[in-house]
């Protein structure tokens, strides 16, 4: 099976590993293209779902294994169902991370000038910033390691009871190397308190959670604005606060489906790695640099669906009725 990567992915990481750097005033993240291509790099890289036909289209079906069995009663409810789209809608309600593969509209296409627009001219010091990392996987460890790679201290907040998803792999080892591991459960009330605790020290707090589970762990800052005023806040997200998707549950294979970046040519195809994670922690770790010092707002966030949206347009500026976008391609 071959699997696949959309066009300019690596030269789009390298701009934002260099607008990471260039916050630094030195070399930290370097190329960029080894950020993203990590699983392969290490020899993780797993085979990813292929896409499931649905009516008239297409589903990325990123199920964990909790959600089997679910997901059959689902297709049994829903089967004649014809609309992917439609299909995706009843799914999140069933909290199924199911996305549609989506075609890029050809008269979306834009030209994208760079990641982030002008850079800042100061240099950015965080030496000794207090972080608190409530993230698991890829995206959000990306960010909060790069700021422990830049002089923050990092407490990463785990639970023994749900562990993070790349916990005991080579990946977690990259991506958790210069973090203090805080075993805490949010569940239980002395747990809280502590966590609680170490906000009231900390500088920022980045997070991975759904809308929805910060919201009920009372996250959101509109309401740790009383208890913790000062305290900045990076909220890594599946999508946009401002989109249509913005509660729904998903990984970064189903952002691709949902983005059009998985249906460039003539039929849907999986991404051969998650790339979205990268490439929202890389854009996440630089916008959390300017939080820490001053030069963006205090409460930020930053979605897989944002980060890939350049890419997203760049490739609709290439596709015409009939053509074929192969991208990166390994066997």
């Amino acid at each position: 099976m071959s699997v696949w990567l959309p066009p300019g992915l690596f030269a789009y990481g390298s701009e934002l590993a260099a607008a990471i750097d260039s916050r630094l005033g030195r070399t930290l993240v370097g190329d960029g293209e080894a950020w993203i291509d990590l699983p392969r790099r290490l020899g993780t890289a797993d085979v990813p779902s292929a896409p499931v036909p649905w009516g008239n289209g297409a589903l990325c079906v990123d199920l964990g294994p909790d959600d089997v069995e679910t997901w059959e009663r689902f297709a049994e409810v829903h089967r004649n169902e014809s609309d992917p789209d439609a299909v995706a809608v009843a799914a999140q309600e069933w909290r199924l991370p199911v996305t549609p593969y989506r075609r890029i509209p050809e008269e979306s296409g834009r030209p994208v000038a760079s990641a982030f627009g002008d850079e800042p001219t100061v240099t950015t010091s965080i030496d000794g910033a207090n972080v608190v990392d409530l993230t698991s996987m890829w995206a959000g460890p990306l960010c909060s390691e790069l700021l422990g790679r830049a002089g923050a201290e990092i407490h990463k907040v785990t639970s023994a009871a749900r562990p993070d998803g790349l916990a005991g792999s080579s990946m977690y080892a990259e991506l958790n190397a210069h973090k203090t591991v805080v075993d805490v459960d949010l569940r239980l009330a002395a747990d809280r308190r502590s966590f609680d605790q170490m906000l009231a020290l900390a500088d920022l707090l980045v997070t991975s959670l759904s809308p929805r589970a910060l919201a009920n762990l009372d996250l959101l800052p509109s309401q740790l604005c009383a208890r913790h005023p000062g305290l900045r806040t990076m909220a890594i997200t599946a999508f946009e606060s401002s989109s249509v998707e913005r509660g729904w549950i998903a990984y970064g294979t189903g952002v691709h489906a949902a983005s059009g970046l998985g249906w460039l040519g003539d039929e849907p195809r999986a991404p051969a790695y998650s790339y979205p994670d990268p490439l929202a922690g890389l854009r996440a770790a630089a916008v959390a640099l300017d939080q820490l010092t001053g030069t963006a707002s205090q409460h930020q966030g930053v979605s897989l669906a944002g980060a890939v949206a350049p890419l997203a347009a760049r490739a609709a500026c290439t596709v015409t009725v009939g053509a074929r976008t192969d991208g990166n391609r390994y066997g």
